[in-house]
């Protein structure tokens, strides 16, 4: 696709700020989502609801730097527009964990398994096989399908909420949505390229109009929070180790999903060694993050959907976006101020991220040959990814440490398409039948 900056472009400062919020503003709603359901299921106090939350925005700026600019004394980073957060992916384990446990042993577990990835990653080059253009088109196609209903979540309002699909949410959320695809299309250049934060921008000056904005956690919140070291406390339980690594092992298929999705947009070659140091970032970092209050990092698949609707896919910018995450981490008034950004706002946003997230699949699909084996292929990941998608209650009855695996639609989609493209026999090309031209066959 067209690129309006490409890989190793630089912004300048203005700019890079302005895309790099964009970026921020796309992963917010997971970034600070994940911490505050654990915080919510285990009973934390405000004081430490904020200083986990804190820590989330914290550890992620830090991660995305990290991967957008790499660290080569370390072989740290992908260098690519990742935004690192903290994940949905580990907080059923994360709860189950702090009732059997405690919090405490979240934190261990946290730090084991992401040390645990970091060995992992080292061993990348022999999963990179198993991810040729038929797997991997499959796996992108199921992130962008399995995250959307987010999107419709968010544009409702937010899950569980009492008014789920409120006028007044889905006309906020409409706003935006329209938005975007009229600066996105119908202009070029930076604006182009902006559509997004210019369709949240002013999806949230009009929720402010409508009288629903609360800026009361802002004036509340602290001017600056430095954070203390394992503030929760640190314990190692086998049990809780071996379930957090278990988890630690799905997000990593899904993170090879999204980095090979970035690796296509941006229109760079992503090796195995590049996609080695992508991995051994995630695990470390959640590793660091542990230690700092934090839950584990992950990649984030809605960023995904940003590079591909702005073209825009300078790593510098997302270093940015890191940067501002570190800030909102360490200012708690700034911070409060990024996360009065609503829902139904983001949720307008969202529908079209994801679904370029599901464009981009078909476009590294549209690279294979659609035989009879590579379309039962597709077909057997999608039928599994979505399955546990839908219905996600069918897989209720398995083992805690199977269902952990077999529950998550991208990781289990994932794991279907790369046994089924091993185990199906390669489709057996027709023989060629030479065909005499027409004058030659006139003459004989």
């Amino acid at each position: 696709m067209e690129l309006y900056y490409k890989l190793d472009d630089r912004p300048p400062l203005v700019k890079s700020l302005i895309l790099g919020l964009q970026h921020l503003l796309s992963a917010l709603p997971g970034i600070i989502g994940a911490p505050l359901v654990v915080a919510s299921v285990l009973g934390f106090t405000i004081q430490e609801t904020v200083i986990l939350v804190n820590a989330s925005m914290l550890m992620s700026g830090v991660g995305s730097i990290i991967q957008g600019l790499g660290c080569a004394p370390l072989k740290l980073g992908a260098k690519l527009p990742v935004i690192q957060g903290t994940s949905f992916a580990f907080v059923g384990v994360s709860i189950t964990i702090g009732f059997q446990y405690g919090f405490a042993a979240v934190v261990g577990a946290t730090i084991v398994g992401g040390l645990f990835e970091v060995f992992l990653s080292f061993y990348i080059h022999r999963i990179r096989k198993l991810f040729p253009p038929v797997v991997t088109g499959t796996v992108v196609c199921l992130i962008g399908m399995t995250i959307f209903p987010v999107a419709v979540d968010w544009l409702a309002g937010g899950k569980g909420a009492e008014d789920y699909g409120s006028l007044m949410y889905l006309g906020v959320g409409g706003v935006v949505f329209l938005v975007v695809i009229f600066f996105n299309q119908w202009f070029t250049g930076f604006v182009s390229s902006a559509s997004i934060l210019i369709g949240l921008f002013i999806g949230y000056l009009l929720w402010a109009a409508l009288g629903l904005l609360d800026l009361s956690p802002v004036t509340e919140a602290a001017v600056v929070a430095i954070p203390t070291p394992l503030y929760f406390g640190v314990e190692f339980h086998v049990g809780a180790i071996i379930a957090m690594c278990v988890v630690y092992t799905v997000s990593m298929v899904e993170s090879v999903g999204d980095y090979l999705a970035l690796s296509n947009y941006c229109d760079t070659e992503l090796d195995s060694n590049r996609l080695s140091a992508g991995v051994r970032c995630e695990g470390l970092n959640s590793a660091f993050a542990a230690v700092f209050n934090s839950m584990a990092t992950t990649s984030f698949s809605q960023n995904i959907g940003v590079v591909g609707i702005t073209g825009v896919a300078s790593r510098y910018v997302v270093a940015f976006s890191g940067g501002i995450l570190i800030t909102a981490g360490l200012l708690p008034k700034f911070g409060a101020l990024i996360v009065s950004v609503p829902e139904p706002v983001i949720g307008g946003a969202g529908l079209i991220m994801f679904g370029m997230i599901l464009a981009g699949g078909i476009g590294i699909l549209k690279k294979i040959d659609f035989t009879r084996r590579n379309t039962m292929v597709l077909a057997l990941g999608i039928a599994a990814g979505l399955t546990v998608t839908y219905r996600p209650e069918i897989v209720n009855e398995l083992p805690a440490l199977v269902r952990m695996v077999c529950g998550n639609g991208v990781a289990l989609g994932a794991i279907v398409t790369v046994l089924a493209n091993l185990v199906l026999p390669e489709s057996k090309a027709p023989q060629k039948v030479k065909v005499a031209a027409p004058e030659k066959a006139l003459t004989e």
